[in-house]
């Protein structure tokens, strides 16, 4: 079989691929040289790059039937022919490249990605080197193989399709660990706030952005690196670690926002940080909700300062303190019934106090009448009877635990002890030789359980007192967070070895962290809308569970096609993402997938398919 021979061909470089072109030479006498008129589009490089497989477009083909029979690619600036078989239509080469490659996971992840604020805030903020294809594609393997230990991708590589088909072996990702730099993560996290409250325009969503925040410890193997300290470790996890705390979107459960801290930081000084932080990120109309470990006076006064909504959940233990002056208050109408909320089913009241704050303080400088601010915060006060007496019961039980080893001379444990100490005195006796006898100090009790049952809620932008009630409910998000990154994704510890990547690690799984988040909050919106409409259930399971299932569709992969068929498995179960519908029913051992960008099983594509969806 003679080879093709081709007219005159050039390659153009366009934003998103390289195409082929013919021209016709014509002589310019002005300038005494031959120029190339009359282009005309023939064919694409489907590789992305200049050389490689060249797919001819179908009106070329007509003209040139006879390239039908050959693969074409382009190297080193020339052209490379060779013959399909005739009862195939494959040459060997493509026989010898079919690939299989776990599929349907990665596929619906990309489509999560492209829906959301995150694919377009990563291409933004790593576009250098396409970075943002390789860490999405590590961030893949975080998620779907739940541990973030970097040695075992190439393996995991190998059989998925992911964003970044090339090779990424463990010096590869410790490199773009290191190339993630703080000013990219802070556009990230612009990015996200833009898109997000684009979407919230979209929807006539006109409510402030609430924040649940809170901190977690990770724990390092690594003592050298300068973040890594002994502190308070949440875990009780006996190495050094760093704190690390987050913003989480209330409504849709997607991580924002991070920061990450020495190990032996205060819960307290890491929200001050983050407030800071307000001004230069610019995170405007949001209220952050946070729990008793932050609640502190100059968070509040920061909040203030820097226009930034605050829902604090205050210590109501703190002797003397404003928190339990206003309850002191309005401990009798507390009890009054119609004081009871048929929602939260809870005694409640809201107070409104005129806080005085320092402006603009000055250090080492007295504040003023002419540098304070005055503003409003409305002190929500709650009482659950059900709490006050279940605390009230089990701390019976716990002294009549204490009286019984007490008579029975049996030692205390220290948890006994310190109780011990605090509702125990020694009983008055006249007579020397009669054994001493310790009695309960019924006031301490009392005072141990004044404050039990109560909560209470200050904010300068939620006045009611049911809406801040469930404003602070959803604060849950931040912790299931946390318990997604640390349990599902495996990352409770840290393995590198110098600072730099430990910067980019955090990133990169905080990503995995944001994505498992998205899917386990539609597959929650998906399941109840089923129940709603009456259609076919989703038996819960977790994002793990689903996406496991998903990626037994295998994509048989070479030159030309790409198919995609389910392997493996007789569970049934509807996974509804957003925009598109992924749908894997079993009925009689009859698989069904259904999705946006394919109409059939089988379509003709360029193997740069894999990134087609991303954005």
């Amino acid at each position: 079989m003679s080879t093709p021979k081709l007219p005159p061909l050039i390659i153009k470089k366009s934003p998103s691929a390289f195409y082929v072109y013919t021209y016709k030479n014509k002589w310019n006498s002005e300038k005494a040289r031959s120029e190339r008129v009359e282009f005309k589009k023939v064919g694409t490089v489907v590789s992305g790059q200049k050389e490689g497989r060249i797919r001819w477009d179908e009106k070329f083909l007509e003209e040139r039937p006879e390239l039908r029979n050959f693969i074409c690619e382009r190297k080193a600036k020339g052209y490379v022919f060779e013959p399909l078989e005739k009862e195939t239509g494959l040459s060997l080469k493509q026989v010898l490249s079919i690939k299989q490659l776990h599929a349907g996971a990665t596929w619906a992840l990309d489509q999560i990605v492209s829906s959301t604020p995150i694919g377009p805030a990563l291409k933004k903020a790593f576009p250098q080197k396409r970075d943002y294809l390789k860490i999405l594609s590590i961030v893949y393997f975080i998620i779907l193989n739940e541990n973030n230990n970097i040695s075992r991708y190439p393996n995991f590589a190998e059989t998925t399709r992911l964003p970044w088909p090339g090779a990424l072996h463990a010096s590869t990702i410790g490199r773009i660990f290191r190339r993630i730099k703080n000013q990219q993560i802070e556009n990230y996290f612009t990015e996200v706030q833009k898109g997000l409250l684009e979407q919230k325009i979209k929807a006539n969503d006109t409510d402030k952005l609430t924040l649940a925040l809170d901190s977690t410890s990770i724990s390092s193997y690594s003592e050298k690196l300068p973040n890594v300290v002994r502190g308070r470790n949440k875990d009780e996890d006996n190495l050094p670690q760093i704190n690390l705390l987050m913003l989480v979107d209330s409504k849709t459960g997607l991580p924002l926002f991070y920061r990450h801290y020495d190990g032996n930081v205060p819960d307290a000084q890491t929200v001050r940080r983050v407030i800071a932080d307000n001004s230069r990120l610019k995170l405007t109309d949001v209220v952050l909700v946070s729990d008793k470990g932050y609640s502190s006076n100059k968070n509040i006064n920061d909040c203030l300062r820097n226009d930034v909504g605050l829902l604090f959940n205050m210590k109501c233990g703190v002797k003397g303190s404003l928190t339990q002056e206003v309850i002191d208050e309005e401990m009798s109408n507390l009890r009054d019934l119609n004081k009871r909320d048929w929602y939260t089913e809870a005694f409640q009241i809201t107070k409104k106090i005129e806080w005085s704050y320092e402006r603009q303080p000055v250090l080492g400088k007295r504040p003023s009448k002419n540098t304070r601010d005055v503003a409003t915060l409305y002190w929500h006060i709650y009482f659950d009877k059900q709490i006050a007496e279940k605390v009230s019961q089990g701390l019976f039980e716990r002294i009549g635990k204490i009286q019984e080893k007490l008579h029975k001379k049996e030692s205390l444990d220290e948890n006994e002890q310190t109780l011990f100490e605090e509702v125990f005195e020694k009983a008055e006796s006249t007579d020397e030789d009669t054994p001493v006898s310790y009695i309960i100090n019924n006031k301490k009790v009392d005072e141990k359980l004044r404050y039990k049952g109560y909560r209470v809620l200050v904010s300068n932008e939620i006045s009611d007192a049911r809406k801040a009630w469930c404003a602070y409910q959803e604060r849950w998000k931040v912790e299931d967070t946390f318990k997604t990154l640390k349990s599902r994704l495996g990352c409770s510890r840290n393995r590198v070895s110098d600072n730099e990547s430990l910067n980019g690690k955090i990133f990169v799984q905080f990503l995995a962290a944001s994505i498992a988040m998205v899917v386990r909050a539609r597959l929650k919106k998906y399941s109840e809308e089923c129940r709603k409409s009456d259609g076919p259930a989703l038996t819960y399971e977790s994002d793990g569970t689903v996406l496991g299932t998903l990626n037994n569709i295998m994509q048989t992969k070479f030159q030309q096609v790409i198919t995609l068929e389910k392997l493996l498995g007789n569970a049934g179960s509807y996974l509804k993402l957003s925009e598109f519908t992924y749908q894997i029913l079993s009925r009689k051992e009859k698989w069904i997938t259904r999705m946006r960008l394919m109409n059939t099983m089988t379509m003709n594509c360029s193997p740069n398919y894999g990134r087609k969806a991303l954005p």
